[in-house]
């Protein structure tokens, strides 16, 4: 921060009146930010988290009620998407049709009902978690995801791995209707439901494999007729590969975009029915790679789900690497978060996970063993630069620079007559840039909130020159986002 910056911050923090920093008469914008009010881009549905798998650690974990309030609260990150999962645990028996709603929650948490994990742990885990969201925190769009159906509709009769038998078909789709039902019937109504979570992953935990073109007949034949008959309003998710996209045929059936043209190619008139699609930001495992190239998986637009209006998500994103919770990393998701909403046009993007334990680099916040205390990494901070700020409905607007400038990263939102733009400077030196709507009159002060280093969303602000811009410093390595009004 420079020192007009650091004034600023601190007669906020004291309650005086600040002083913007466009009084610095010296300083020369590097390049001019425009805001282009009338090219409008993509919808914004929101911004979430996953806690589906670990909803029970969340539970048992004894500052929960903070770290919700850190994920959910005004005070925290704001999400309003909350991903969970349709267990296939639910009805382990086709004469079970138990949702199991009625599970006591206010367990203390000194009882060894916490030792040890459990189904039984992770079902009420969930339901705990989904009611704080919803009835405290006003979480308006709840997502649940289904690893697996019951084992007993399965091939191999395992929650791992196999396929749905055909026979089936529409009891799944009765299951996935009966789950809406029960979970609205005691006000946690599901905004969307997916019947697969990365349906081509035979993965050694709840999983379930899926062709997009069984995907396809399913949803066509099955599940979309099922919903409208039974006036289910929830969107159905499709797609959730642990890739994106590919570039090479050997990840193609991993790959989220060619799971998602198929279906729609194969199925032309299924976007007659409420549907998401979506994707995983996963990376390609070295081992399953030609080459060096072959790691890359493009961060780009879903055009065919664009182009029949059907909302993108990135429904779940994180890294397995060991644990790092510097600004290096915070500033590399910040640009990762940027390209998706930027190149890939998304409607929404949800992180895995919101809170666990763990030693890599899955989760926002790191809850440790001792059930006690816990840690926010610098993802968190970035993050939240995107999640407090750009408000649910919000209409992404493009963005020119005067000059380039290839270390700064722009996108900008609008919102009634509200606008919120959020800059990322990879540069390690700090940047000058005016800003201004084109076309428009600004009114009132600029606020900023700076994430860099030693700062997570600090505030401040900055008021207008006589050639009705603003002009603000970006330092060096951080996110900044900007808020202001016509």
């Amino acid at each position: 921060m420079n020192y007009y910056q650091l004034m600023i911050c601190s007669s906020l923090l004291l309650g005086a009146v600040s002083v913007g920093c466009s009084e610095n008469k010296d300083q020369q914008p590097d390049t001019s930010i425009h805001l282009m009010w009338e090219d409008v881009k993509q919808p914004i549905d929101g911004f979430g988290i996953a806690q589906a798998g670990w909803a029970d650690q969340l539970y048992a974990h004894k500052k929960r009620d903070k770290v919700m309030g850190d994920m959910f609260g005004q005070e925290g990150l704001r999400l309003n998407i909350l991903r969970g999962e349709v267990f296939p645990h639910y009805w382990e028996s086709k004469d079970d049709t138990d949702f199991d709603l009625n599970d006591k929650l206010d367990v203390a948490l000194t009882d060894t009902f916490f030792e040890k994990r459990t189904d039984d742990l992770l079902r009420r885990g969930q339901l705990w978690l989904t009611k704080q969201a919803k009835e405290k925190y006003h979480v308006e769009k709840l997502l649940f995801s289904t690893w697996s159906a019951p084992a007993y509709m399965k091939s191999n009769g395992k929650v791992s791995q196999g396929t749905l038998k055909p026979e089936y078909h529409q009891a799944f789709a009765d299951y996935l209707a009966g789950f809406y039902k029960a979970y609205a019937s005691v006000g946690l109504t599901p905004y969307a439901i997916s019947p697969s979570n990365e349906p081509s992953y035979a993965a050694p935990w709840n999983s379930s494999l899926w062709t997009p073109e069984k995907m396809g007949d399913f949803i066509f034949n099955y599940l979309g007729p099922t919903f409208k008959r039974e006036q289910i309003s929830a969107k159905i998710v499709f797609g959730e590969n642990p890739l994106w996209s590919a570039v090479n045929s050997q990840a193609a059936m991993a790959s989220s975009l060619y799971f998602v043209n198929t279906v729609l190619e194969k199925y032309p008139e299924i976007s007659k029915y409420n549907l998401i699609a979506s994707g995983h930001g996963y990376t390609l495992p070295e081992t399953l790679s030609l080459d060096k190239d072959s790691l890359k998986t493009p961060i780009v637009p879903f055009t065919q789900a664009i182009e029949r209006d059907i909302p993108v998500w990135v429904t779940e994103i994180s890294e397995t690497d060991a644990l790092d919770a510097s600004m290096s990393d915070g500033l590399q998701w910040a640009n990762t978060f940027h390209n998706y909403l930027v190149d890939a046009s998304v409607n929404a993007f949800i992180w895995w996970a919101g809170a666990m334990p763990t030693g890599n680099n899955e989760s926002l916040i790191v809850l440790n063993k001792d059930r006690t205390n816990y840690t926010i990494t610098k993802r968190y901070d970035t993050f939240g630069n995107y999640t407090r700020y750009i408000k649910p409905r919000s209409q992404r607007i493009e963005t020119k620079l005067s000059s380039k400038k290839d270390s700064l990263l722009v996108s900008a939102y609008k919102k009634d007559k509200e606008y919120t733009v959020v800059v990322i400077n990879n540069s390690k030196t700090a940047l000058v840039t005016s800003l201004q709507v084109d076309g428009k009159k600004v009114s009132g002060k600029l606020n900023g909130y700076l994430t860099d280093e030693k700062n997570r969303w600090t505030p401040c602000e900055y008021t207008m020159t006589k050639e009705k811009q603003y002009i603000v410093e970006i330092p060096a390595k951080c996110i900044i986002t900007f808020t202001g009004t016509l």
